[in-house]
């Protein structure tokens, strides 16, 4: 009886310890971010001036969904709401797989799109990662490979979040195929473990794969400035 017990004991515990890890792990999580850009670009292209950009992602387990939204500080460019909701699963200790689907919303112009994407990360050196993108309503597909790096400068109590990036998006509704890259560096600043701010800047080029084509190539410097805030 008393061996019994102390099984039972020892069952119980572990059951609880058990309980506790997946309640943490399924814990919610919500964050608020509002950033100033000084330009919106996206995949290496332009497509407004300076804007405010606001956010919020909740994500429960490995489960994720949010609203992100764009404002044209002149009102010369529509603005955008972006819905999307995701899963992230481990493949191995190193790599983990992303999916989900992405919603694109223009209040002044046609264009609203779905797309789908998929992804690979890994926490090895450099950080990779490779997406892939599919718009189901313009059929155009988008590959993007990522690396990243974040330097400490203990002294400062900083870090310098290096970043780069490159990707291919090949259109079929009339527009040129393109390339293009960019590289990046952020500074955040912690000053609670829930309040950060976060200035960045960025540089990214993009050209049409045709010589010729109706894509003129593209280059920017980007600064922002954000601030985020998470429970």
């Amino acid at each position: 009886m008393k061996k019994t017990i102390l099984a039972l004991a020892a069952l119980t515990t572990g059951l609880s310890a058990s309980a506790q890890d997946n309640a943490s792990a399924q814990a919610l999580a919500v964050t608020f971010d509002a950033t100033y850009v000084s330009t919106y670009v996206f995949r290496g292209i332009e497509l407004a001036g300076a804007s405010f950009q606001p956010s919020v992602e909740a994500s429960y387990g490995d489960f994720y969904a949010g609203v992100w939204y764009s404002d044209d500080f002149a009102g010369e460019v529509s603005s955008e709401a972006d819905l999307y909701a995701g899963y992230t699963f481990a493949v191995n200790e190193t790599l983990s797989a992303d999916v989900g689907v992405t919603r694109y919303l223009y209040e002044r112009q046609d264009g609203d799109a779905t797309e789908l994407f998929a992804g690979l990360k890994s926490s090895l050196f450099l950080s990779p990662s490779l997406y892939s993108y599919y718009d189901l309503d313009n059929q155009s597909t988008s590959v993007v490979a990522g690396i990243g790096h974040s330097v400490a400068i203990p002294k400062l109590g900083l870090s310098v979040d290096l970043s780069a990036s490159c990707g291919f998006v090949q259109q079929t509704n009339g527009a040129d195929d393109y390339a293009y890259w960019s590289v990046g560096a952020a500074v955040p600043y912690k000053f609670t473990e829930a309040f950060k701010i976060v200035g960045a800047v960025n540089y990214s080029n993009a050209g049409a794969s045709n010589p010729g084509g109706r894509h003129n190539e593209q280059d920017q410097v980007v600064y922002s400035l954000g601030a985020s805030f998470g429970f």
